[in-house]
């Protein structure tokens, strides 16, 4: 691990991990308490129930503590699966490999065990036949049933949460469009958290009652039996109609929407603390705190990730001594090396995508004209000009496919291009605000004239950048590979829609900055001239 990293690991995760964590345990105390509120509510008892609020204060308090112990225990073993890179996903087969995978699968059970713990907590806090899960009866131990039945759904929907987030990339951080702090973030997000929370219990929940009356007696056998414990007809349900209790469907309803909302708290939590601004320093020694040293990592950690957002934001803030460092010149030496390794940084990687769009152009193109030769004519070819279009004979067929595939599993998403390109393309959004910002600010800040040095290239990369992508959008139009169906995961489209937006935005703040001196820039093209002229007009 390299010390840029070691320094990231030590100074920025684990402190924000903590922190997240103790924002997510205070947050379940009110939590705890408004669970009572609706578990003992009684409208025909209304004296007993305002009694029973009140003086359950320090049960309350009791509960909060048990409950405390078990999300920190999770939520800090849970903090190491999280990336900061977006899952390719293509087709279904791909989040199926995501669900099954053995760790995937492994922090699902973790869940599970411990919502059966907080629920089994939560009960007893509600007193009542919902006290104890071993009960005695007739001078025998047997089983309550009617708490087995809570419980058991509590640890169904705590596992289908971890399940259902490691499938569909939950797990990866979710950077904002803006800065915002935690409590704020917080409470923009609260009606959606708590939307999402009931949405899935309620899915749950439909169809745990009716599976309960098929095999849960299944469930209950094996506990009696390793348990060795008694049968009853007062704790267990005699019959099917036992079950049929509208006070005990609405005690289960609420316990898992709590469940789910702790452990969806906890995940937001964690991601508006991780995904905060951090700072770096901006020296030209690749030292443990330094934003070059970070920058240049190979692989897309937190530490690259956050520093690429921390140039972003000295770019764009007034007043950063830092951004003064980038437009200095060395000592000894009058060399602007901060400016060429920040340029040089950020261009690598608009580059790197820019090939990628490129290549992956070349491809939907050939496979549209195999597919469907006479409707691919010219109109693609004009897309493209100046390539040979010839298709791969090697390539195999799409209905050969079909035969050895099942079709449900390995069908394409429509929206397959964006997650093959766009996946890590946040950083690309901040590389293209850091040059814009820095090159809008040169104007005045540059006191040496050093951005002038390479400021064609840049220009250069971006509008050869923006025409890509206009050029990928245009081809997955015509080739039908764009949808908006629902149940695609849009997180990487949207990154390719913002990385577009940005770039016509800062072409336009260039051009506006430089529309006087637009035919004086060195290493500008023809061709890129009479854009950015068409940006500026």
């Amino acid at each position: 691990m390299e010390p840029v990293q070691i320094y990231t690991q030590q100074k920025i995760v684990r402190p924000r991990v903590m922190v997240s964590v103790g924002l997510t345990i205070m947050g379940l105390l009110p939590l705890i308490w408004v669970y009572r509120v609706l578990g003992t509510l009684n409208f025909l008892h209304p004296i007993t129930f305002l009694s029973g609020i009140f003086g359950g204060i320090f049960t309350t308090f009791c509960s909060w503590i048990l409950v405390a112990l078990v999300m920190f225990s999770v939520l800090v073993l849970r903090a190491n699966r999280y990336k900061v890179v977006n899952e390719k996903m293509c087709c279904r087969a791909d989040n199926l490999s995501l669900a099954l995978n053995l760790k995937a699968i492994s922090v699902a059970l973790v869940h599970c065990l411990s919502s059966f713990l907080v629920a089994s907590v939560l009960m007893w806090s509600i007193g009542g036949r919902y006290e104890d899960l071993i009960i005695n009866c007739d001078s025998q131990r047997c089983l309550n049933e009617h708490k087995w039945f809570g419980v058991q759904f509590a640890a169904l929907v705590g596992f289908l949460w971890s399940w259902n987030l490691s499938a569909f990339g939950g797990e990866c951080l979710t950077f904002p469009s803006t800065e915002a702090p935690v409590v704020k973030r917080l409470k923009e997000e609260i009606p959606d958290i708590l939307k999402s929370s009931t949405k899935l219990t309620r899915r749950v929940f439909l169809f745990y009652c009716p599976a309960y009356f098929v095999v849960g007696q299944c469930s209950v056998w094996v506990l009696k039996k390793l348990l060795f414990l008694h049968s009853s007809e007062t704790s267990e349900f005699s019959s099917w109609w036992s079950i049929v209790d509208v006070r005990l469907f609405y005690q289960t309803y609420i316990l898992g929407v709590f469940v789910t909302l702790s452990w969806s708290l906890g995940h937001f939590l964690f991601q508006a603390c991780m995904t905060k601004h951090a700072s770096y320093e901006m020296v030209d020694a690749k030292g443990e705190g330094s934003i070059m040293a970070a920058l240049e990592l190979k692989e897309d950690s937190l530490a690259k990730i956050l520093a690429f957002k921390d140039l972003h934001q000295l770019s764009a803030r007034s007043g950063d001594v830092r951004r003064q460092k980038i437009f200095s010149l060395s000592n000894p030496g009058g060399h602007p090396k901060v400016w060429k390794a920040v340029s040089a940084v950020t261009m690598s990687q608009l580059q790197e995508l820019l090939n990628r769009i490129e290549t992956s152009n070349k491809e939907l193109v050939e496979s549209y004209k195999s597919i469907m030769p006479r409707q691919a004519g010219s109109k693609i070819e004009t897309l493209k000009p100046g390539y040979n279009s010839s298709p791969k004979s090697s390539q195999p067929s799409q209905a050969t496919k079909k035969w050895y595939y099942p079709t449900f599993l390995y069908q394409q998403y429509p929206e397959k291009l964006s997650a093959k390109l766009f996946y890590d393309s946040q950083k690309h959004i901040w590389c293209v605000c850091a040059l814009s910002d820095l090159i809008t600010r040169s104007l005045t800040e540059d006191k040496y004239g050093i951005v002038q040095q390479n400021l064609g290239e840049i220009i250069n990369l971006l509008i050869s950048l923006t025409r890509t992508i206009e050029c990928l959008f245009r081809v997955s139009t015509v080739t039908g590979k764009r949808s908006t169906e629902p149940y695609v995961n849009r997180s990487s489209h949207s990154l390719g829609i913002e990385l577009y937006s940005q770039l016509k935005s800062s072409l336009h703040s260039i051009a506006a900055t430089f529309q006087p001196h637009i035919s004086e820039i060195c290493g500008l093209s023809s061709e890129s001239l009479k854009e950015l002229e068409s940006y500026a007009g």
